[in-house]
This record gives C-alpha cells, structure tokens and sequence, in this order.
C-alpha cells in the first residue's frame, strides 16, 4: 500500500509538469541523524551519521554555559536534568548522560567532526539568549572559533533572532546568514535581502500560507528552507514550489524520496 501511495504521488508530481530536477530541493538533518541505534539528537553521532548518509547539511543547536562554554544542545532544559543550557555550569551539564550513553558535545568538538567531510554543510542555530549583549557575545565566541578551525565557508549561520543575524553580517562580512521564524507576519525577501541575509528558513505554516515569499525568494536570489518536513506531501509541496531545502528528522527517508522522484523521470 505504502508503494502504491507513492507511486501516486510521483505520479501526481509528473502530470502536473511540477518535477524540476535542478530545482528538487536539499535534504537537511535537523539535529543530524540520529534515528538510527546508539545515536541521539544533536550529538557527534548524529553528525556522523548524517555525514555518512550524504545530505547537504546538519542543523544544530548552540548555547552558551553560565561559565561561557559554547555547547550542542536545543535547551533550554538538559535531557532528564533540572539543568539549563544557559544557566548552569559547563561541569554540570558535560556530567549529564544523554541516551545511549552519549554526553552534550562542546562545539570545538562537533567542528572537529564536521572538518572532516568539507561537503557537508553546518547550519549552526545560535539560540536566543538573555540579552543583545549576551548574544553578541555569543556570535562572537562563535566567529572566534570558526575562524582559527577555518570552518567559516563551511557554515550557515541561523538564528530566531534578528539581533543575532545582524551581528554576524556585522562581524563576518560575506558569510551566510539565515533568518528563522514561525511567525505569519515574519519578513519578506526584500527585507531578508536589504539586511544582507542570504536566506529565510520558515515553519511550514508560514511559507505553506503564504507561498509567494518562495516566488520572491528565487526572483530575489534569496535560499528559502521548510521546516518540518517529514511527510512526502509536504516534500511534494517544497518540490512544487521551488523551495531551496528541507528541513527533516528523517533525513534517510527523504533522501530516498527525493531519488525515488528522480529516478521516476529519467
């Protein structure tokens, strides 16, 4: 049945003259991929793996310690602790044991891991913090190290904040620059590009309501990203619609997707 269903749904793309294979959208691994045994989200596994698995890019999550640690982690509270990701101390947090007996990486570690397969993007989510200050210090933290492991053409920096995007097109001219929102009123193109932001990375709802900003987008030059997506209606949709990359927690399956439609149309 599931076959069945597919088959009608590339069907459907086909009939419809919507399968453009230059324009198919690039799978990113929200948090990496980590639905496979012994891994868990936001991990150096789940970057392995999802490095091994072939995807544009991994998407993953950086706080900063009350001690000024920079750390992988969604937060704001420790997987099965009272910690914070940004109130407490690194010591307390590195103690933490995730799943499988894995532990939150710092993100000198996770570059380590990330330089060692240069094609696979690193879209790094700084989180909203506590203050501007604070988040400027973030960015600049963050920068810091980027630079002496010479990572920065190998990362795209996204963020909920404005703020944060500001400070990286101020502080790291040239370097790609996301803006991140699940707000139906959130900026157009035009405005993402007058900031110097590259690129709009929207929850589905937003984009999916108001699709003319993927239009604009491509006229514009801008990269456009959907999140969640996790279904093949809604890989459907992104592949319709023109939409740069999607944003899943089953990157394996929508790698198999995505090549299931290309090889539909050959």
């Amino acid at each position: 049945m599931k076959k069945l269903l597919s088959l009608l749904s590339l069907c459907m793309l086909t009939a419809a003259g919507a399968v453009n294979l230059a324009a198919q959208p690039k799978i990113v691994a929200h948090r990496g991929f980590y639905a496979t045994e012994g891994s868990w989200e936001n991990t150096i596994s789940s970057l392995a793996n999802a490095q091994k698995l072939g995807v544009y890019g991994v998407e993953f999550d950086v706080n900063l310690t009350a001690d000024d640690q920079l750390i992988i982690c969604h937060g704001p509270k420790i997987h099965g602790t009272k910690l914070h990701a940004q109130k407490s101390k690194f010591a307390d947090i590195r103690a933490a044991k995730l799943p499988n007996g894995l532990q939150i990486p710092t993100l000198r570690e996770f570059f380590e891991q990330g330089k060692k397969c240069a094609a696979t993007k690193l879209i790094l989510e700084i989180k909203i913090h506590s203050t501007p200050k604070r988040e400027t210090q973030v960015v600049e933290a963050i920068l810091a190290l980027a630079r002496e492991m010479e990572l920065v053409p190998q990362i795209e920096f996204i963020s909920f904040s404005k703020h944060v995007c500001d400070e990286v097109v101020r502080l790291q001219p040239g370097a790609t620059v996301v803006y991140v929102s699940s707000n139906m009123k959130a900026m157009s193109p035009a405005e993402a590009k007058a900031l110097g932001y590259k690129g709009l990375s929207y929850q589905l709802n937003v984009m999916m309501n108001r699709p003319e900003i993927v239009r604009e987008a491509n006229e514009l030059g801008i990269e456009t990203t959907l999140w969640m997506v996790n279904d093949r209606e809604l890989i459907d949709w992104a592949i319709r619609h023109g939409v740069t990359y999607v944003s899943t927690d089953s990157p394996d399956k929508a790698k198999a997707y995505l090549e299931a439609v290309a090889r539909f149309k050959e």
